[in-house]
């Protein structure tokens, strides 16, 4: 069987699933410390991937919004733009996402396996970045025309239950019939479950184990499905 079952619409994460963050943002980082601070050892990348993971989890709690996560990242990583205000650290961030956003590559099939399953059933991209730069993601993939339902817009991040049920309504397609499709145990697969979704990880080796259909490769999303509803004159 199928690992998408009688899926009558998916949901899609972004970062890590269609397109490859993780892999852009440890480029964009190095060309910007040394663009920034070139007597800094390439080293820290290990300090800001740190970072970005205990800030980007407590905007997922709710305790920081997306803008505070991301200058709690650069006042922890520079100590010294502690006492700088909001506006000039949102400038200095604003370099890094230039470089980062210069190596965005999509993951191998994402678009073709996206707009496969998009032929038959209802599909979305449910993300907890911020919409503006999520937008720029999806036209770089060739997905702009997908249905996209950031964080940024909803009353609150993944893997609040208020999310997904969102997102399903902007789908029309009820919670018990929608899967979820992402990298991320805690906000993907576990959220997803908790608001009565199906869910698939997209295993990308970084270690855990889910309580769902696993894939490694996105293509296995379309091994021996047959969609619980299709679309037509598409």
């Amino acid at each position: 069987m199928s690992v998408l079952g009688d899926a009558a619409g998916v949901l899609f994460d972004l970062d890590d699933t269609l397109l490859d963050y993780t892999a852009a943002r440890d480029a964009g980082f190095l060309a910007w410390l040394a663009e920034r601070d070139p007597a800094r050892p390439k080293e820290h990348l290990a300090e800001w991937q740190a970072l970005e993971d205990t800030h980007f989890r407590r905007y997922s709690a709710g305790e920081l919004t997306f803008g505070e996560q991301r200058r709690a990242r650069l006042r922890a990583f520079w100590p010294h733009l502690g006492t700088v205000e909001d506006v000039e650290l949102d400038e200095v961030y604003e370099t890094y996402v230039g470089h980062m956003e210069a190596a965005w590559r999509p993951v191998p099939h994402a678009r073709d396996v996206v707009l496969a399953i998009a032929d038959r059933v209802p599909v979305g991209v449910l993300t907890n970045g911020h919409a503006a730069m999520q937008t720029r993601k999806l036209r770089l993939l060739g997905l702009d025309g997908l249905p996209l339902f950031a964080s940024s817009e909803l009353v609150a991040p993944k893997p609040d239950a208020r999310a997904f049920e969102a997102a399903c309504t902007g789908l029309g397609v009820a919670t018990a019939r929608t899967v979820m499709v992402g990298d991320d145990l805690l906000n993907d697969v576990e959220g997803a479950l908790r608001a009565g979704l199906s869910a698939v990880w997209f295993d990308r080796g970084r270690g855990g184990t889910a309580s769902c259909p696993t894939v490694i490769d996105l293509r296995q999303l379309l091994d021996g499905w047959e969609a619980g509803s299709s679309r037509t004159g598409r």
